[in-house]
């Protein structure tokens, strides 16, 4: 008896030390193995100023010992990291994971945009009371409205009266207008924060303005006696009193770039400006109506005579034409009104003067359409219109009190690209002028 309980404990104690060894052998063996990260691990994220997200990477294996480090600094050793930032930009977030196998290591770009990155601004061109300053308006994604952000993001600072535009080079709008102190306001896109402002111009009835290079640019006039485009210094921060030879009848129409060149309708030429210089590129016997943009960066040419059928040409990348299209005689495109399109689809919009309908005209299909008579949905004046790159919905501003000075506000009406009337949102901004949509 005694001897088979001593054999008994002596095989207990070889069972432990068997387990013991085991569970040694098991954990050199695990350490003799760096820790692995999951395959479908998401590095790349997106949020927006003060949003924060939590970065927990799924790991196979025994770590340690945890890093989470940015520009060399050491934020945490924790396992998970609760990242958010206060200002945009492109973040790059490192994450150590160590044991006596060594360290692996996984790299987080994380792009953090201004809280005005992904909704739609509204310039108004003046204030509540119709002589004011001007400002903009903010509708988020769930079409949701913010009035006056401009002030909001700037200490209660209004722009100048009397806005006209908003032209996007890289991450900037330049907001010009007629009104003073500031001719020309820089505003980044996403924070609406001023960076810079034009007090100095040597004409007034500044309209629109366009760069190529966020250098120098230029504006035209609706002075009378000054018509034309004249040189803006972005660095100098000027408008310059002579305008550009050639340029003397420019239309006082929103400027379209292409590449580093201007192009611009001055009465029966279309006129390419470049490096300081004005060059004819066609002389026709009827007035250039405008020049735009649509898919495939196709660039397309509207003319339209008095008595003559309005055409459509387009040209290639090097500005030479490659098809002309005559219109049915029931469309008129306008001398001085708008040709718009959003860049990213097939259709150039405009509103018929004499019946204040819309038309469009399809690249593809080569045939210009009524679109929607805006008046049977209760519109009274449009003062801006332009079509949404993302989804080709096309929104008009009605500011009905604009003549009679009894109420600036303004009110959006939104079509879908199938010619469907889809929303009305009151009282967006006073009397805007200017549609933004996200980049």
């Amino acid at each position: 008896m005694l001897k088979n309980k001593m054999f008994r404990t002596s095989l207990h104690k070889l069972l432990i030390l068997v387990i013991l060894a085991t569970a040694v052998m098991a954990c050199r063996k695990e350490e003799t193995n760096k820790v692995l990260f999951a395959n479908d691990i998401k590095t790349s994220e997106r949020l927006k100023v003060g949003e924060s997200i939590t970065l927990t990477p799924s790991l196979m294996g025994k770590a340690k010992s945890y890093e989470w480090i940015e520009n060399g600094e050491v934020l945490s050793t924790s396992s998970s990291y609760v990242f958010t930032k206060a200002l945009p930009g492109d973040y790059e977030l490192t994450f150590n994971v160590i044991n006596a196998a060594g360290k692996n290591t996984l790299v987080y770009n994380i792009k953090v945009v201004g809280r005005y990155a992904d909704g739609i601004l509204l310039l108004s061109s003046t204030d509540a009371n119709g002589t004011g300053g001007a400002n903009l308006s903010f509708l988020n994604e769930k079409e949701e409205l913010k009035l006056d952000v401009f002030s909001l993001e700037n200490n209660g600072a209004k722009l100048s009266a009397s806005a006209m535009g908003a032209f996007r080079y890289g991450n900037q709008l330049y907001i010009s207008g007629s009104g003073q102190p500031d001719y020309i306001t820089v505003v980044n896109d996403e924070t609406l924060k001023a960076t810079s402002n034009i007090t100095v111009s040597g004409i007034s009835g500044i309209t629109y303005f366009a760069t190529t290079n966020g250098k120098t640019g230029y504006v035209n006039s609706s002075t009378r006696r000054k018509l034309g485009l004249y040189p803006v210094d972005l660095t100098a921060k000027t408008i310059g009193a002579t305008s550009l030879n050639g340029t003397t009848d420019a239309a006082l129409l929103p400027i379209t770039t292409i590449n580093s060149a201007i192009l611009v309708p001055v009465a029966k030429q279309l006129v390419k400006v470049e490096n300081g210089m004005a060059q004819t590129l066609y002389t026709h016997t009827e007035n250039v109506a405008g020049v735009v943009k649509t898919a495939n960066k196709q660039l397309w040419m509207g003319v339209q005579g008095i008595n003559s059928k309005a055409k459509l040409i387009r040209l290639d990348d090097n500005l030479a034409v490659l098809e002309t299209v005559e219109l049915e005689t029931t469309f008129k495109l306008p001398a001085n009104g708008i040709l718009t399109a959003s860049g990213a689809d097939e259709f150039i919009y405009w509103q018929e003067t004499s019946t204040g309908e819309f038309c469009r005209f399809s690249t593809t299909t080569k045939k210009a359409e009524k679109f929607i008579n805006p008046m049977n949905d209760g519109l009274s004046f449009a003062t801006a219109w332009k079509v949404n790159p993302q989804n080709g919905e096309f929104f008009i501003l009605d500011s009905p009190g604009i003549f009679t000075g009894s109420d600036s506000t303004s009110d959006l009406y939104i079509y879908t690209k199938y010619k469907k009337f889809r929303k009305k949102i009151s009282k967006v901004g006073y009397q805007v002028v200017d549609i933004i949509f996200p980049k």
